[in-house]
């Protein structure tokens, strides 16, 4: 019997299931009982989240987007019996609250020992072709059960309650969400920037902003802000002409052995500021920030 108990509430607007948006792309998939639904969402505190003995910042949907490999990696190191009597893997990554995006369909083509840990297997997954087109678009509720990141397909019906254009566009820009959601890979910016995308310029140029810069390769982070009418967009196209380090002195000193070094760095947003907002008004939110997350002392800001 088909559990419905974790189907949203109306005003979610349910278009369809994503069993029923699966059914009919492959025939062993179809025919098979041995499905699980997979939810990747790693709440544990950041000293015991591991990935071949190293730690990880962010979420898993940034590990996925941004460090395939990792993403791999973390996927394939299983405890022993979770995937044992497992043929097909449906995986979302978490997003806000209980809702989740379609990554892949995995199929499981064999189990063997991880050599590092007595108690887990290292699975090999293969991606099934059919089901790529619907990669990062589909966006379902999992519903109450978040603990609960692996179930039985067959059971656990999920809503289905957006179908989007994914991470990118079909020239490979992110695409814009909110400026909450705004995590930027040199790259990501440069293309931006290059290209002067429209949907971009118009919501940077619309607000300043208390922005951050994070190195992945040392966790060392920069804090700053903008001002004047031009918004987000002119200080930012600074570190695009620059290259990665936007004049920034701490920076220049790690890009003088590796002129390329901008590919560790990523750019978010902590706080919107009003587009007429005073120069002295947002340095005064920027040292708010420099104190919070101590950038003066163990980061990138100087003053």
């Amino acid at each position: 019997m088909q559990n419905t108990a974790n189907y949203p509430q109306k005003d979610l607007g349910v278009i369809t299931t994503i069993q029923e948006l699966l059914a009919g792309r492959n025939e062993a998939f179809d025919k098979s009982n041995a499905i699980k639904l997979v939810r990747h969402a790693d709440t544990r505190d950041k000293k015991e989240r591991l990935i071949d003995g190293k730690t990880f910042d962010g979420t898993l949907r940034d590990l996925y987007r941004f460090e395939p490999d990792r993403f791999r990696q973390y996927q394939s190191e299983q405890r022993k019996g979770v995937f044992d009597k497992t043929e097909f893997i449906v995986v979302f990554v978490g997003e806000k609250g209980t809702t989740s995006r379609f990554i892949a369909v995995y199929k499981l083509c064999g189990l063997r020992q991880n050599p590092k840990a007595e108690n887990e297997w290292i699975c090999d997954f293969r991606e099934v072709e059919e089901f790529k087109p619907l990669s990062q678009r589909i966006v379902i509720d999992w519903g109450k059960s978040t603990v609960s990141w692996q179930q039985n397909y067959k059971e656990q019906i999920k809503p289905v309650i957006r179908i989007d254009e994914g991470f990118e566009d079909a020239n490979g820009i992110p695409r814009f969400i909110s400026y909450h959601d705004v995590y930027l890979t040199f790259p990501e910016m440069k293309m931006i920037f290059d290209t002067e995308d429209k949907d971009w310029q118009n919501v940077l140029k619309a607000v300043n902003c208390i922005y951050l810069i994070q190195d992945s390769l040392n966790g060392k982070q920069y804090v700053g802000s903008t001002y004047g009418t031009q918004g987000i967009w002119q200080r930012w196209a600074e570190y695009v002409r620059t290259g990665g380090h936007g004049g920034n002195v701490k920076l220049k000193e790690r890009f003088k052995n590796d002129p390329d070094y901008a590919r560790h760095l990523h750019w978010s947003i902590l706080e919107i500021l009003p587009i007429r907002i005073k120069e002295g008004d947002a340095n005064e939110r920027e040292n708010l920030y420099k104190r919070k997350v101590m950038t003066r002392t163990f980061g990138y800001n100087k003053n």
